[in-house]
């Protein structure tokens, strides 16, 4: 049974320090992303589209397309691994390509800050109930609280 983690709350010195690790396995799982889109692409040509995001191996199909099958089920399950690990972070995982929240506290209430895939740092962040349509550069005034480090 998996059990929830407790929500974290992230300074913005916190969730600067986690940039780099998230770019290394966002690149990781962007390598996964286009992989499996490529075994998507051979079963679609072979009749044999995945519909949905379970994948699974059809035992009634012949055996080429099982072996695509195969692969695609083991991709998506380190993909999800992975995604899974960087959640363990106290991170919300937005995209699997690199779109990430972090909770903080700002001027004593709850809002994300907000990194993506490419950007440097930590640059932006949004209400809650917004999301990123709603980003916005760091305030002059942003004092972005954790629970860890201030």
């Amino acid at each position: 049974m998996d059990v929830p983690l407790p929500t974290r709350l992230f300074s913005l010195r916190e969730a600067n320090a986690l940039v780099e690790v998230l770019r290394e396995e966002f690149t990781r799982a962007r390598g996964l992303r286009d992989q499996l889109v490529s075994v998507q692409q051979k079963l679609a040509e072979a009749g044999h589209a995945i519909q949905g995001p379970e994948v699974q191996v059809d035992d009634g199909a012949p055996p080429a397309v099982q072996k695509l099958q195969a692969r695609a089920v083991g991709v998506v399950g380190r993909l999800r691994d992975l995604l899974r690990e960087v959640s363990e972070l106290g991170v919300e995982v937005k995209a699997a390509d690199g779109l990430v929240d972090f909770r903080s506290k700002l001027h004593g209430r709850t809002v994300y800050l907000c990194w993506k895939y490419g950007e440097e740092r930590v640059a932006f962040w949004h209400e809650l109930e917004q999301g990123f349509a709603g980003r916005q550069p760091l305030p002059a005034d942003g004092d972005f609280v954790g629970d860890l480090l201030h």
